[in-house]
């Protein structure tokens, strides 16, 4: 069973969030996913709104932009911020969830089918926006950064591997204790600090 996750690596976090990349790279608003075992896949890239809800015209079109150097107060705020205008315009609860569910930012969580697409057109305006060096449209370099980025996570302990479309990574199969103890806050860390050493590099 595959649980798609999204998660902004490097800690720009608490949306989760990625170690999407969700292995860093991860899915949804800000998830974690697990294929199969013990096996979590991330992402460094954030899908939130469904494609014909999202804004068009200039870059970002007035939504706030992350920073590589974001903290997780401020990732945590818009997200929020995004979050409660999606509920305020009809986006459901999810009953029995606990308020920052996996998956679905801090504080809220939300039902994934991407009904009303009102809401996500009312709310397009407040979806964040990836920092530049995240976003393989706006950074020439993100591919070889991004294996960069996996070896690094590798270099820290991580048994992982690049999926084969480059867009998260996953825990290897048949390796006792692939996360290393690195979990929780302490994956987050090591994340935080591979995205800024291998995406703020100026290259």
């Amino acid at each position: 069973m595959t649980k798609a996750t999204n998660r902004v690596a490097a800690g720009l976090a608490a949306v989760t969030v990625l170690a999407v990349l969700t292995g860093c790279g991860g899915a949804s608003d800000a998830d974690r996913g697990t294929t199969g075992g013990s096996g979590d896949v991330a992402s460094l890239t954030t899908p939130s709104a469904p494609a014909s809800a999202t804004p068009t015209g200039g870059v970002g079109n007035g939504r706030p932009q992350l920073r590589l150097d974001s903290t997780e107060e401020e990732e945590q705020q818009f997200w929020m911020t995004y979050h409660i205008c999606l509920r305020d315009n009809g986006v459901r609860e999810n009953e029995g969830r606990s308020a920052g569910a996996v998956g679905d930012g801090p504080g809220l969580s939300l039902d994934q089918s991407g009904e009303p697409k009102a809401a996500y057109v009312a709310c397009a305006d407040k979806l964040p926006l990836q920092p530049p060096e995240l976003d393989r449209d706006r950074n020439p370099n993100y591919v070889s950064q991004w294996n960069d980025y996996v070896q690094c996570l590798r270099g820290r302990g991580l048994k992982i591997h690049s999926l084969p479309d480059g867009s998260g990574w996953t825990y290897d199969d048949g390796v006792a204790n692939p996360a290393n103890g690195l979990e929780g806050p302490a994956l987050s860390k090591v994340e935080r600090e591979c995205t800024m050493e291998i995406f703020g590099a100026h290259r």
